[in-house]
């Protein structure tokens, strides 16, 4: 899938959703596994051509996952969530979008 499909843009934008989305869930605490393996699958499903111009949706949505499921490990652990789950789930995130976008 591209960066630009609507199909992908829509899903990343759910993925922040409060009651849908595995970030939106994580922002109160709850981390949802199965939502996070949907979510990663979207995440390794997206393919981007070298030297092709990235949607500015698709910036928006992703850059900012990996920094943000991170600050909510301890919300989730507060929350009585399992915290080394959560972690693993930020791992992965940072990792593939770091693949996605490149590391300076």
């Amino acid at each position: 899938m591209k960066n630009s499909d609507p199909a992908v843009l829509e899903a990343l934008d759910l993925a922040w959703d409060d009651e849908e989305g595995v970030l939106g869930k994580l922002r109160g605490g709850q981390f949802d596994a199965a939502l996070a393996e949907i979510y990663m699958e979207l995440l390794q499903s997206i393919e981007i051509e070298e030297g092709s111009a990235l949607h500015a949706d698709f910036v928006r949505l992703l850059w900012f996952a990996p920094l943000f499921s991170e600050w909510q490990i301890e919300r989730v652990a507060k929350r009585g969530g399992d915290a080394q789950e959560a972690s693993n789930f930020s791992d992965k995130v940072r990792e593939r979008v770091m693949e996605l976008l490149g590391t300076p």
